[in-house]
């Protein structure tokens, strides 16, 4: 039901890719429900979850590994990022880390080197992300269900060119 009211949203058309957090349960359903959108994840959800996951670990060398996380996200090429990755790990001895784990497992779906053949309108950068983020935060809290949502931004679209009128 979710999947009609979002394609009836998008004039019965599948978006060409879509970013979603880690929900493993929601990737299966864009897999299943939009087998021809391009699914990945969305890059500033997952660092949000840095601090928690890796302050502790890393300590004084959080900020030093954030800083060649991201420089390896945004490398051009596979070859260099899976280089880049291994030494990562290495120089910060994350072998056996569940999230780096976890992370690398994912990369298909967050790495620009894996992503750069698709279209994201720019929502892979962090800022424009954020923005987004901000503009869906109006309208949404952690009660909203997302029917609720679904039925406030289609209302918002649908009176929205009447407003810039008035």
């Amino acid at each position: 039901e979710l999947w009609k009211a979002f394609l009836g949203f998008m004039n019965g058309k599948a978006p060409q890719t879509i970013l979603t957090d880690q929900n493993m349960c929601l990737k299966e359903a864009v897999a299943l429900e939009l087998p021809m959108t391009k699914h990945a994840l969305c890059i500033w959800m997952i660092v949000g979850k840095f601090p928690s996951w890796f302050n502790a670990v890393l300590g004084e060398r959080y900020n030093e590994w954030k800083t060649e996380f991201f420089r390896i996200y945004n490398l051009e090429s596979i070859e260099d990022f899976e280089l880049g990755w291994m030494e990562m790990v290495n120089s910060f001895g994350l072998h056996a880390n569940r999230h780096i784990a976890n992370l690398y497992g994912l990369r298909l779906l967050w790495a620009l080197p894996f992503l750069r053949t698709h279209f994201f309108a720019g929502m892979t950068t962090n800022g424009q992300s954020k923005s987004i983020n901000a503009f869906i935060q109006r309208f949404l809290s952690a009660q909203t269900r997302l029917a609720h949502f679904v039925e406030q931004v289609c209302y918002l679209f649908y009176y929205w060119p009447i407003a810039i009128y008035l």
